[in-house]
């Protein structure tokens, strides 16, 4: 092979070009070599005539003769990018060249050079590999007219190129594929290999390679690039001298290496180095030179960095007049106006920030407004001027709270994203500038779309950063404080979860000597705290305090983010001193907040957060030793974070709410009526509020009735209506059913004392309605999803129909889709969608009640619709409350409430009681059905006491009241609603049984239903006429438990007593969970004989064990069967309910109501394998002598004859028939 060939070799493997060549086209080597040349020089075609035809000599070519080169090259992948320098420009050394394409941009020729040139790097420079269509040559060049080379020029003319280095603010240069800068960086090191030190272009070489290096960095995050870079920058510095040109720009290029470099690990040396390379770069630079402006604004941010690591003044001051000079240099209307305009206002805000003065915003934003209002939405920096107005308009929002601010910058952001490509490297940043702005609006307004936006956009960040980038742990610390935010309004533990996993993975991706490694332990330990305020998990609180003490230690006094570190310290401390009473740590608690606060300048918008958090911890202090001037500071400084706060602001109720509780604190150790006087207003103008958590109103609410409990306040029944308002909206429709029963769970017994206070007053109407109305809240709400609309839809046809299609959704627990949609979406996508849909839910709801005739549209029915639920007999409930217990009682016929004072009931023997009865289940070894033990002697004992003092204190007083007389020919109905730990007790069953009189038990007087709410019975229509009569039984599903005894028997029973009426039997691997929930949704009528279990952990997931898989409660929820009628639960543990949820009906008896059966019997515990057939075929012996068709509404008579006739016949343990209970109709 010549040297041409083996040039030619060399070219091809460096350039990645494949060239196909037949056998014998090696005679023609030299000519294509040539031809690739120059189709790789500057996209620009130079020709040669000794190289254009396979006879032609030198020099001379004939226009008219065909090139005839397509059986030599059938296909190649190659173009370029690049400027010619004009030190390579030289006329070729003979021919001629053809057409305006062949010259450079100063008219004059390219010269073609081979490896082993002087010149021969900067060759390879300039060229680039894309793909290109087969290469078919077959026309003839003519002078002057377009060529085949004319065409693939204009074709890759499109490609942009920066032969020096690639441009840091474009991240590639303007190149879209990542690959283009790796082969860019490639081609630099071999140039910068292949140049020997002393040549006079390594300098310029070095500080290209250096550039992009930097460029690579920034947008992939490899540690390596940026070392590298810096590497490569020094030496082309150290190998320029003194007085060159270029050493300012190379200076420079250094600088903000450094500064790239202490961004990403915080190295102090670094942003010492960056301020000193570029202030050299900056005296270098004359006034006049178009780079002296970026020079000053990279050195102010410099020097801003260092401020905000040190919190040295004189750097912020430098850093502010180092951007004004750059300001002052540029003309009006120069496109790099406006950003250096921004980065001033940076440096005045972080001024603003440590020490008060000025506020620069408002002439911040009236530039960029200008700015923007004079660039054309296609002008490529349209985008960035956007995102700094909305910046500008965010901060001037969290310095005054004027919302149009707030709305604007969130629209100038939106603007900025929807202009700015997908794929460009500054996409991330707009997004989470967005993410930024619609957090702060929830966090004033608390719409919760804009949380919800703001979580999407944060994680839209994450998604779109590579593992690796810079930038990756802070949208990571970004997302998990959005979580932590929506936790705190909806209380959703799984968000919790995932913000504290989201900022560990920050703190991991922070270098120890990153500057907002403290910044991102301090937002962690915040996470932790939280949960610890949750759960109580002590290593929660420990770890918390561990990381914001580490992070206030190593943070410098002066530094702007001590003040917030100070305080995430001091609330940690104050809530492990009410957990362990440790007094160093309250006063360490109050020191840590006085220092926040003095170190706050005024004006500062967290200013009276921290006045308030250091009354907090003062009131602590005093509640422990009673230092009277503890609770004075404590209320003053309360009383100024209070008068401070505009209203309207979100942390208003809390701030009034802790302002309450410091006076109320006053008010018991001094007695000064003045203060329970203000703290009852603080309260009540809290808990009335439209703004703030519901929780937070809720609680100011509970401390308003306690504050007029104490003297009698005229306001305490609108107290207690006021709480019981707030109820539902704490267990939001738009929450999963576990996350509003969690909520519910930390109430209490709220609403109990409510109606004990009003009973008091002699309110029991009222007591009687909010019994109805604050109690079975997730039931209520489903039940008002399957309202029908059919009224409405008279008047208002398409509401009708969208409410119901929202209803429908939101009742199976599901969001709309698409249906051109199969898309599977992730959690977080369904419950946005969920909540999105809950919140029209309520819109579309008060757009109901709005329109004539529909003003009490699904509003909780009044005292006059309940006392309707009492045509089939009196309908009771009983109140337990620590301040007292009755029973209200609705009598058809009546007018209001019969109130029945029982004054030997107390909330804590009921609560007793509640406690025995587990024991003796317990101790008698009452499980799961087939696990049962023989029932030993003392039990049926200790229950017959608990029977005898339910009927003693609460059933015999009652039944007194009302005039029941026992006669057992003509029993009434009667179903009572109870409450609190009555839940849990077998009120049905009261009774005196060691006599055989009659009249001492409850079955003697009243065949006794129970209901979740008295409004459950307006809800529960008549089975449809006519409809026809069809029975599912499921028996012993093969579910992997342990064998039922009897269930055969039990079947054959059923099958006896329904002889030839339509009947299904699925048994058991028959009965699989798809094929029972079909077959009930085609039956009317259901018997299951199986295991059962309840979730104590998860009462949600309560099930019936089928086979292959547990028919879960939250399924039997969602279920909705509008033909369904009655239900017989032959299994264990179907009405047990959750003792965390008594007033919420969270069992499987439960949920076949709320599915649709209009009646039920379930059990309370375990039961008897012998029993149960027997109750079986006494039950539908009873029910059906009635007529072919059997009435639901005859079940709990049924049950009642049933369970009289086996008393009566055999010897039946008391733990055996007792668990027997009728729900419903």
């Amino acid at each position: 092979m010549n040297t041409v060939t083996d040039a030619f070799v060399d070219l091809c493997l460096r350039l990645e070009i494949t060239i196909e060549l037949s056998a014998q086209d090696e005679h023609y080597l030299k000519e294509i070599f040539h031809l690739v040349l120059m189709l790789t020089l500057n996209g620009r075609v130079v020709g040669r005539t000794d190289l254009l035809s396979r006879e032609s000599s030198p020099g001379v070519w004939d226009a008219n003769e065909p090139l005839m080169l397509r059986e030599i090259v059938s296909h190649f992948t190659l173009s370029v990018y690049g400027e010619i320098g004009t030190e390579e420009r030289q006329l070729l050394a003979s021919g001629e060249v053809y057409g305006p394409d062949l010259y450079d941009e100063l008219g004059e020729p390219v010269k073609i050079l081979l490896d082993g040139h002087e010149d021969y790097p900067n060759m390879i420079l300039k060229t680039k590999l894309i793909a290109a269509d087969p290469f078919d040559i077959t026309q003839p060049l003519s002078a002057g007219k377009p060529s085949y080379f004319d065409r693939l020029v204009r074709r890759n003319s499109q490609i942009r190129s920066d032969s020096s280095a690639v441009s840091s603010s474009y991240g590639y240069g303007g190149f879209e594929n990542p690959e283009s800068i790796n082969i860019i960086i490639q081609r630099q090191k071999l140039a910068a290999n292949l140049t020997p030190d002393d040549h006079p272009e390594k300098p310029r070489r070095l500080s290209n390679l250096g550039s992009s290096l930097g460029a690579r960095f920034q947008h992939l995050g490899n540690i390596n690039d940026i070392d590298e870079a810096v590497s490569h920058l020094q030496t082309a510095v150290i190998l320029t001298p003194d007085g060159h040109p270029d050493m300012p720009s190379r200076l420079y290029n250094l600088g903000t290496s450094f500064l790239a470099r202490f961004q990403r690990l915080g190295n102090l040396d670094d942003i010492d180095n960056a301020i000193l390379r570029l202030r050299a770069a900056v005296s270098l630079t004359p006034d006049v030179h178009p780079e002296k402006p970026s020079q000053l604004t990279n050195l102010g941010s410099s020097l801003r960095a260092r401020f905000q690591r040190l919190g040295n003044v004189d750097d912020i001051d430098n850093a502010i007049a180092q951007h004004q000079a750059a300001v002052d240099l540029t003309p009006d209307g120069h496109p790099d106006k406006p950003e250096l305009l921004s980065n001033l206002e940076n440096s005045l805000h972080a001024r603003f920030e440590r020490l008060g003065g000025i506020d620069p915003v408002d002439h911040a934003i009236v530039q960029h407004q200008e700015t923007v209002s004079h660039t054309p939405d296609d002008h490529p920096d349209k985008p960035r001027w956007l995102s700094s107005l909305g910046s500008s308009l965010q901060t001037r929002f969290q310095r005054l709270g004027n919302i149009s601010d707030i709305d604007n910058a969130i629209e100038r952001h939106q603007e900025a994203v929807n202009l700015t490509p997908d794929g460009y490297p500054d996409k991330v940043k707009r997004l989470n500038n967005l993410g930024n702005s619609l957090l702060i609006r929830f966090r004033r307004l608390g719409n919760l779309d804009d949380v919800d936006n703001a979580i999407a956009q944060y994680q839209a960040v994450v998604d779109l950063t590579p593992d690796g980038h810079p930038e990756k742990p802070s949208w990571l610390n970004n997302l998990g404080s959005s979580l932590r935010t929506r936790f705190q309004r909806f209380g959703n533990l799984d968000d919790l979860s995932s913000s504290i996993a989201r900022h560990q993975a920050a703190v991991d991706l922070t270098p120890d000597s990153h500057p907002d490694k403290l910044k991102r332990l301090n937002n962690l330990g915040n996470s932790l705290l939280i949960r610890f305020q949750r759960l109580g998990n002590l290593d929660d609180i420990t770890n918390a305090i561990a990381r914001q003490q580490a992070a206030v230690d190593l943070t410098l006094d002066g530094h702007p983010s001590k003040p917030s570190l100070l305080s995430s310290l001091g609330s940690s401390l104050r809530t492990w001193f009410q957990r362990l009473g440790n007094l160093d740590d309250i006063d360490n608690s109050v020191a840590q907040h006085q220092a926040a606060f003095d170190l706050t300048p005024a004006g500062h918008p967290d200013k009276l957060k921290r006045l308030n958090n250091l009354g907090n911890s003062l009131l602590s202090r005093f509640q422990r030793l009673g230092n009277l001037d503890d609770i004075n500071n404590a209320i003053a400084k309360q009383q100024m974070a209070v008068d401070l706060t505009p209203d309207g602001h979100p942390h208003k109720p809390s701030r009034l709410t802790n302002l309450g509780i410091s006076l109320l604190t006053r008010f018991k150790q001094f007695g000064q009526s003045h203060d329970v006087e203000a703290c009852i207003a603080q309260f009540s103008v809290a808990a009335s509020s439209s703004i703030g958590p519901p929780s937070a109103r809720l609680t100011a609410a509970k401390k308003w009735i306690h504050a007029a409990l104490i003297n009698n306040h005229t306001s305490l029944l609108a107290a207690c209506e006021c709480a019981i308002t707030i109820i539902p909206l704490v267990a939001w429709l738009g929450l999963s059913i576990p996350d509003r029963h969690q909520h519910l769970a930390q109430i209490g017994g709220i609403v109990r004392d409510a109606a004990a206070i009003a009973i008091s007053l002699g309110q029991c109407d009222k007591a009687l309605e909010w019994l109805d109305h604050g109690r079975s809240i997730v039931w209520t709400q489903i039940l008002q999803l399957r309202t029908p609309v059919d009224q409405l839809r008279e008047f208002e046809p398409n509401l009708a129909n969208r409410l119901l299609h929202i209803s429908q959704s939101l009742d199976q627990g599901t969001q709309e889709s698409n249906p051109r949609s199969q898309l599977k979406q992730s959690p977080e996508e369904e419950a946005r969608q969920y909540r999105a849909l809950a919140k029209e839910y309520d819109e579309i709801v008060d757009k109901v009640r709005s329109l004539p005739n529909f003003r009490d549209f699904l509003r909780p029915p009044t005292i006059y619709r309940l006392v309707e639920t009492a045509k089939g007999g009196p309908v009771v409930v009983i109140n337990v409350s620590d301040r007292r217990c009755d029973a209200l009682a609705l009598v058809y016929g009546v007018d209001g409430v019969i109130h029945i004072p029982l004054p030997d009931l107390t909330s804590e023997r009921v609560a007793e009681l509640q406690v025995e009865l587990k024991v003796i289940l317990k101790s008698s070894g009452i499980r799961l059905r087939a696990l049962r033990e023989e029932i030993e002697a003392g039990g049926d004992e200790e229950c017959k006491r608990i029977l005898a003092e339910l009927w003693d204190n609460l059933v015999k007083p009652v039944l007194d009241s009302l005039a029941f007389s026992s006669d057992p020919e003509i029993l009434p109905r009667m179903w009572w609603c109870v409450t609190g730990p009555l839940a849990f007790l077998p009120i049905h069953a009261a009774g005196v049984y060691d006599t055989e009189d009659s009249g001492e038990k409850i079955q003697d007087y009243a065949i006794v239903s129970y209901v979740p709410t008295i409004s459950a019975l307006l809800e529960q229509p008549d089975a449809p006429e006519h409809s026809p009569f069809r029975h599912l039984s499921a028996i012993e599903p093969s579910s992997g438990a342990s064998y039922i005894p009897n269930t055969e028997k039990e079947m054959e029973y059923i099958r006896r007593r329904l002889q030839n009426r339509d009947h299904i039997v699925l048994h058991k691997a028959e009965a699989t969970k798809e094929r029972v929930v079909n077959a009930m949704k085609d039956c009317n009528w259901l018997h299951l004989a199986c295991h059962g279990k309840q979730n104590a952990k998860n009462p949600t997931k309560s099930a019936l064990l089928l086979h292959g898989g547990d028919l879960t409660l939250e399924e039997i929820i969602r279920l909705n069967l509008p033909h369904a009628e009655f239900a017989f639960l032959s299994a264990c543990q179907t009405m047990t309910g959750d003792e965390a949820l008594p007033e919420e009906a969270v069992h499987i008896a439960g949920g076949m109501s709320l599915a649709g059966y209009r009646s039920v019997v379930a059990t309370m515990w375990s039961i008897e394998d012998e029993l149960a057939p027997k109750v079986a075929d006494e039950f539908y012996a009873h029910l059906l002598q009635y007529g072919e068709r059997p009435d639901n509404r005859k079940a709990a008579e049924a049950l009642h004859l049933s369970m009289k006739k086996l008393r009566e016949e055999g010897d039946i343990e008391m733990l055996s028939w007792v668990p027997f209970v009728h729900l419903g109709v």
